[in-house]
């Protein structure tokens, strides 16, 4: 089995995991809809402990790999807090559409800087992906519903939101190229962590009435995602010794869009429009165009 075969594979569990994981987040917003930054404070730290438990080698925290770690927990977090103020202070429809966009900024970075091989059917699947998104994404404004007003303070936060999404990816190749692929456990430790701690603090800041109620509802569903989110993690680190970063990066975004499609499709009967499932279809043919150069 080639190098691309097996990264494919690993992607795809992957975007399996990460669909039960946001299975079990739907659940809980649907029936509690509170506390998300304490939430995913404790989907943070059942993912730290999951890599505490699985690990076999026994635990080695070199001075280097504290900072990649901390790098990446700070990045956690602002994510997970952007994108927070950026539904909160504008537009859902149009705030999903952009920060679906930031697979553009990883998939540069592994062109550009770290000298990835690419052909034209690269590039082709890069548009694909990025139409099949738009499409996937957009939401056509009823003619009733008032203009809504962009401000600075929104587009801020989605900016940031893009910017700590990718620099997330980064950081893990980078961290796979520095250490050999070694210490990933520790890397996903110190970087989940942090995030634990740092979404607390913003969840006593921000929503400090619903500390309690997060704490008696909101354990048991953290855990559950949190053991998925670790399996998630370690399985994307996994994969970037087999795609390169510019190969990863669109394909997770391309098959996600039709795993996501299917998973609602089957499990939750949502219906869909004509121009969403053109996009499903779009999103199969940018991963099969993305790994024609294999």
């Amino acid at each position: 089995m080639g190098n691309s075969t097996i990264g494919m594979l690993l992607v795809l569990a992957s975007l399996t995991v990460h669909q039960f994981e946001a299975m079990i987040v739907k659940h809980y917003g649907k029936k509690y809809g509170k506390g998300g930054m304490f939430f995913n404070a404790f989907i943070c730290l059942f993912a730290m402990i999951y890599f505490i438990i699985t690990d076999k080698d026994g635990l080695q925290f070199t001075p280097q790999l504290w900072v990649y770690g901390l790098i990446n927990s700070t990045m956690y977090a602002t994510g997970f807090y952007t994108a927070y103020a950026a539904y909160k202070t504008g537009s859902f429809g149009i705030t999903r559409l952009l920060t679906s966009f930031g697979v553009i900024i990883p998939t540069f970075y592994g062109i550009v800087f770290l000298k990835e091989t690419t052909t034209v059917f690269t590039y082709i699947a890069l548009v694909l992906i990025l139409l099949s998104l738009f499409l996937m994404n957009y939401q056509k404004r009823d003619k009733n519903t008032p203009k809504e007003n962009i401000s600075v303070k929104w587009l801020v936060f989605v900016v940031l939101t893009i910017l700590s999404n990718a620099i997330i990816t980064i950081i893990g190749r980078k961290q796979i190229d520095a250490f050999n692929d070694m210490y990933k456990n520790e890397f996903l430790m110190i970087s989940l962590a942090g995030a634990t701690v740092a979404l607390f603090v913003l969840g006593m800041i921000l929503e400090r009435d619903s500390f309690k109620q997060t704490i008696k509802h909101g354990f048991l569903y953290g855990a559950g995602a949190g053991i998925f989110n670790g399996i998630n993690n370690l399985l994307i680190l996994v994969t970037y010794a087999y795609l390169p970063l510019s190969v990863v990066s669109p394909v997770k975004s391309g098959l996600g869009i039709v795993i996501s499609f299917v998973m609602s499709l089957v499990i939750y009967k949502e219906k869909f429009t004509r121009r969403q499932l053109v996009s499903a279809c779009i999103g199969i043919v940018a991963v099969v165009l993305m790994n024609l150069k294999f």
